[in-house]
């Protein structure tokens, strides 16, 4: 035969699918997985996140609870809080009233027996998170 190549007649709804209908399906197939895993990404990071903020707020309200339990101590240099856990960190700043009217880093010779005690956890790691800061007012008792 010198004619084209022969082919068989193929039946009503026998006929398959052509490569480029398989590489556009694949494509599509692939587009829709990328975003689904960007998506599961993103909600993982932000659970993480979310975590992170939770616990350093938690942590500085526990620290300002100690704090106000504390007996005041005239002129401290800081107060006594719970060891933060691991991926946190916790500093303590005591500012002492002068009397004019502002509160001041340094202690008055006279302890006017007020001081302003600023606790602030800071969120270590990777994708660290902003501080979380609660300043506590600590008044010196009455005498009775």
């Amino acid at each position: 035969m010198t004619g084209p190549a022969h082919r068989p007649r193929r039946g009503r709804g026998e006929e398959g699918e052509t490569l480029v209908e398989v590489l556009v399906a694949v494509v599509l197939i692939g587009i829709a997985f990328v975003t689904i895993l960007g998506g599961i990404g993103t909600a993982i990071v932000s659970a993480v996140r979310q975590q992170q903020v939770t616990g350093a707020d938690s942590l500085v309200r526990s620290a300002a609870e100690t704090v106000v339990g504390a007996p005041y101590v005239s002129c401290a240099r800081g107060y006594e809080t719970p060891a933060p856990p691991a991926g946190f960190t916790l500093t303590v700043e005591v500012e002492y009233w002068d009397g004019t009217g502002a509160f001041g880093p340094a202690c008055p010779a006279a302890d006017s027996g007020v001081q302003k005690v600023r606790l602030t956890v800071h969120a270590t790691g990777p994708r660290p998170v902003g501080d979380a800061t609660l300043e506590v007012v600590k008044r010196e008792p009455m005498p009775s």
